[in-house]
């Protein structure tokens, strides 16, 4: 399999991919809907199919992981459609190779919020005019009701089944009328989730739970250190297990050598998963773990301490254009004003603020481990994998097989969980290839271990920031270094400018709203074997609890309520753009600012609070605009967590349940990674195994949730990440009020930091 199996998307793919994926709604300039002869379903576009016993399907090119992207998307169709709502299923179409499917950076509903209405609305414009041919009265007296057409003048009815073969044979409008907000009957209702029934029923199908005729179950035995490779086994123990069929040796790749990366190891098959489990306890491998790490780096095995010694040298070296030791060089992502400008405003300032931010790698920790099932034969090669960037898997499965794409058939289940780990297909591509080996369908599933042992984690990343401060308190200049792990660095390497710029890592540290006539953001790339990955949005959390601490700072260094001082620095309300990879990201600064206050308001912010009690305040724009305040109290040494209240602007509101339990899961998230122990890598091996030591958020340490969401008509925006990037910003925030202690490094322990000015 060749290394660049993809070209990354970058944020412009993105945004296009969240119009492309659902381009489908459109006929693509076809002038009917089908052929001529009447069908079975009506099937006006590839998105939309009505049966002819009314029952309508929504296919979407979107994949459901429990952030209601199903139910948002299928609302949209549904609402134009005037469909029931009891009567719409919805589910995720197959990879055909011609569109690009990918799920990530929050982009589903703001994506569809066009092209969705339209297709509802086109069904629902042809239904119409076949009612009208049928009864032979003009369309305009007809119209549109739950799920039926209706003429008022004869009180003749007729259902959306009844329709579908006529509605068949007419021509799409290409421009049809979409509905006011005021004749929207779906949209902004806080409807359960489409699937929420068979879930809570046990019923819901996810990757873990499919089932294929002839099925074996397959678990690998990999090596404990990164980049080991397979040295020798010894099978005989495996294959005196009861069930076990087939015990295969695999050989993988090696970072960086691949970006897709398949691991060496050896699987064991058999007629259950408990007894593929027991027959790989007792296999005998041994690995070769010299030179594991391929890095220019002495030798020396991937570690965190190392790690953290890596980050310390590239913001402590003076060399920015030579790369050192396991360093990449300093490139610049923004450099507003001039070097001379920058250095005469430090020079000048009434005070300088000098200091270093760490964010550690942190799991994704989805509850569904990893599973695919696949079925690869001569002719073909299905597989069943709940992924999220189904064109990778394709083009990946493709180059693997030597089959065209109409012979590689790709089914989508649900999946349990991803924040991104899911991008990356390796489990899907390993499920493949023992099915080849084995000559029959294989379900491979990683254990709770394997996932932690041997998958991704967050970037990591260091930052130093120096702000000087003018005599009124505004920023005067600003400069923002990073020292992080890459993700594109290791598996998206065509996405890295000609220049060394990995956009993703300083994108969010540049979008600072608050005014900085001098501004200067750069990046190091720092290389280990350690694999990093996609980890709600990337590096946005990491550069948000830099920026939001440091405006924390800066407010008290001036002496200002930090709310007053935000509100005075995003004052007039404007709109800045932000160059990202060909694209402009804008902030309104009114719309931000708004929230911050909605927050405030609703935290009481400015109430007196009792002695060893605070309140820290954080904010955050990536197409939507939240703020959360944190309220924290006293509990013996240290404090604990009393409230979180986040005040939301998405737009649009499409289900405001959905985005209340989205909001609610992003801050259960954001805490786990501020609050519990982050992994650790000694010699190239991680020393945690499971959530006894690497452990969520439990609910005994939950605290109040408060979500307020502003009322808009503005397009809508997304909301699966955006509420988990400030919260640890406003924790460090919130500690320093309570104790007048600065916490600059993930995670924070509140057991240890009671006592004002400890």
């Amino acid at each position: 399999m060749s290394a660049a199996l993809q070209p990354a998307p970058t944020r412009r793919d993105l945004m296009r991919a969240g119009a492309a994926l659902v381009l489908g709604f459109r006929l693509g300039g076809a002038a009917h809907a089908q052929a001529a002869a009447p069908a079975a379903d009506f099937r006006p576009n590839a998105w939309l199919t009505i049966a002819r016993d009314g029952a309508v399907r929504v296919s979407i090119s979107k994949t459901e992981m429990g952030q209601g992207t199903a139910t948002g998307l299928a609302m949209l169709v549904a609402d134009e459609l005037d469909a029931d709502w009891d009567r719409v299923a919805v589910g995720t179409m197959r990879p055909d190779g011609k569109q690009f499917m990918i799920t990530g950076g929050s982009y589903s509903i703001s994506g569809a919020w066009q092209p969705a209405r339209i297709a509802g609305a086109q069904a629902r414009e042809m239904l119409r005019e076949a009612a009208a041919l049928a009864w032979g009265v003009p369309a305009a007296d007809c119209r549109t009701e739950r799920h039926a057409v209706l003429h008022p003048a004869s009180g003749r009815r007729a259902g959306y089944g009844e329709l579908a073969a006529r509605a068949a044979t007419l021509p799409v409008p290409a421009q049809p009328a979409l509905k006011d907000r005021a004749a929207q009957q779906l949209i902004g209702r806080p409807l359960p989730a489409k699937n929420l029934t068979p879930i809570v029923r046990g019923q819901a199908v996810y990757g873990i739970d499919v089932r294929v005729p002839g099925m074996l179950f397959a678990s690998i035995e990999r090596s404990p250190v990164i980049n080991g490779r397979l040295a020798g086994f010894d099978e005989r123990a495996a294959r005196a297990v009861k069930g076990v069929r087939h015990v295969i040796p695999m050989r993988g790749n090696t970072f960086p050598d691949a970006e897709l990366y398949i691991r060496d190891g050896v699987a064991v098959l058999a007629d259950s998963t408990w007894a593929a489990l027991q027959g790989r306890r007792r296999l005998k491998a041994t690995w070769n773990e010299r030179g594991a790490d391929r890095k220019p780096r002495g030798g020396r095995l991937a570690s965190t301490a190392s790690l953290a010694e890596d980050f310390r040298r590239a913001l402590a070296d003076g060399t920015p254009d030579a790369p050192r030791e396991g360093l990449h060089p300093w490139v610049s992502g923004l450099h507003t004003g001039t070097p001379e400008g920058l250095a005469q405003a430090f020079a000048g300032a009434r005070q300088v603020l000098d200091f270093e931010v760490d964010v550690p790698m942190l799991p994704h920790a989805p509850m569904e481990p990893m599973n695919a099932v696949a079925h690869w034969s001569a002719e073909r090669c299905e597989v069943w994998a709940p992924c999220h960037f189904q064109s990778l898997l394709l083009r990946a499965l493709r180059e693997l097989t030597g089959l065209p794409a109409e012979r590689v058939i790709i089914h989508t289940p649900l999946l349990g969980g991803s924040f991104g780990r899911r991008l990356m297909p390796d489990y899907a591509i390993e499920a493949a290839m023992l099915s080849r080996e084995a000559g029959r369908p294989v379900q491979l599933l990683w254990t709770r271990e394997d996932d932690f042992q041997h998958g991704f984690f967050s970037p990591p990343s260091r930052h130093r920031v120096r702000a000087a401060l003018a005599a009124d308190g505004r920023i005067a200049a600003l400069e923002h270094s990073v020292a992080a792990l890459s993700v594109r660095q290791q598996s998206e390497r065509a996405s890295i400018a000609p220049s060394g710029l990995d956009r993703s890592i300083v994108i969010d540290g540049e979008k600072f709203p608050y005014g900085a006539a001098q501004m200067h953001v750069r990046h190091r790339i720092v290389e280990q074997t350690m694999r990093v990955l996609w980890w709600r949005r990337g590096f946005t959390a990491n550069n948000t609890l830099v920026n939001e601490v440091l405006l924390d700072e800066c407010a008290h260094a001036a002496k200002e309520d930090p709310l007053a001082y935000r509100q005075r620095l995003l004052a007039p309300a404007r709109m800045l753009r932000y160059e990202n990879e060909g694209d402009f990201e804008t902030i309104d600064t009114g719309r931000l600012a708004a929230v911050q206050r909605l927050a405030c308001e609703a935290a009481g912010w400015g109430r007196a609070m009792p002695a060893g009690a605070g309140r820290g305040l954080a904010s955050t724009c990536t197409d939507s605009y939240v703020a959360q305040v944190i309220e924290l109290a006293p509990q013996g040494p240290g404090l604990k967590i009393v409230r979180v209240i986040s005040a939301i602007d998405c737009g649009r509101v499409i289900n405001p349940q959905l985005v209340k339990a989205q909001v609610e899961g992003s801050i259960v998230f954001a805490l786990t990674a501020a609050l519990k122990p982050a992994p650790t890598v000694v010699d190239g091996r991680l020393q945690q195994s499971n959530f006894h030591d690497l452990p969520l958020l439990r609910f005994d340490e939950m605290p109040a949730i408060e979500t307020v969401l502003v009322d808009s008509d503005a397009p809508p925006t997304g909301i699966g990440e955006p509420a988990s990037h400030c919260t640890a910003a406003a924790l460090a925030n919130a500690v320093f009020a309570a104790t007048g202690r600065r916490l600059r490094a993930l995670p924070f322990d509140l057991g240890r930091v009671g006592g004002a000015g400890a």
